[in-house]
């Protein structure tokens, strides 16, 4: 390739905040218009020089350029690195009260100042002694069975905890499908990303009926994954959709 057209991509793409594959997509989309610039120049009789000037002239100042390319990189929200972690933050914050603290501290609420006795997280059958029948009544390892007992009624519990235990525990983690590629290179994989919500919603589950403070169900597990598998596909269509429109602007440069 051209040095002087190798020099003008680098300099541009140097200046983006966006990760490696993104960097390497632009590189590539701007070597091809530019070429088919310069190609269509000599064409017309100029050397090789010549058209090399012309293409890089036709394509657009670099700061201009660079400016249109990192806004076309979050066309619908412009948050920096950083803000990205903040809402992370701010989100792993929720998911944590949601699922942990909340319940420990209406636990110790119901216990010392309402007096109550029970423990509303929890089943506790009379002939229910050690860790054995506590698991038994606490658990629940064959998928969907608790899903499917909600949505056919079998269970016979209100409309909120049928949404709550379906819907809700996709929603939850739709946001971690989304957050993990977007702060985490090796978190871009579509394996990686069910295999880490696994293991957090698996931990989840697992301190909640340690601290008795929930249910083992791996329904919710399943149901979680399913939610960040949701939120990655999201980010990946919305990556599509930015590709899409950085290439129209691109050849807009180009036309110009």
């Amino acid at each position: 390739m051209d040095k002087k057209i190798e020099t003008y991509i680098n300099q541009i793409v140097s200046q983006l905040k966006c990760d490696e594959d993104e960097k390497r997509e632009i590189i590539d989309e701007m070597q091809d218009h530019l070429t088919l610039l310069k190609n269509e120049y000599l064409d017309q009789g100029f050397t090789d020089e010549e058209a090399t000037q012309k293409a890089l002239a036709s394509f657009g100042e670099q700061e201009p350029l660079t400016k249109g390319l990192q806004e076309s990189l979050f066309p619908f929200f412009k948050v920096s690195n950083k803000d990205t972690w903040i809402l992370f933050s701010l989100y792993s914050l929720i998911i944590l009260f949601m699922l942990l603290f909340q319940r420990i501290i209406i636990r110790i609420t119901d216990y010392y100042i309402n007096g109550i006795t029970y423990n509303r997280y929890i089943s506790t059958p009379l002939d229910s002694e050690g860790v054995f029948n506590f698991l038994k009544f606490n658990s629940n390892i064959v998928p969907f069975k608790n899903t499917i007992a909600y949505l056919t009624g079998t269970h016979h519990v209100n409309m909120d905890i049928i949404i709550s235990n379906t819907l809700g525990n996709i929603l939850i983690f739709l946001p971690l499908g989304i957050f993990l590629p977007l702060l985490f290179k090796k978190y871009s994989k579509f394996t990686k990303v069910i295999v880490a919500s696994a293991v957090i919603s698996f931990s989840i589950e697992v301190l909640q009926i340690v601290l008795k403070i929930g249910q083992f169900d791996i329904d919710d597990v399943i149901l979680n994954v399913i939610g960040s598998i949701i939120g990655y596909l999201l980010l990946k269509m919305i990556k599509s959709v930015i590709i899409f429109y950085r290439k129209l602007q691109i050849e807009s440069h180009e036309i110009q």
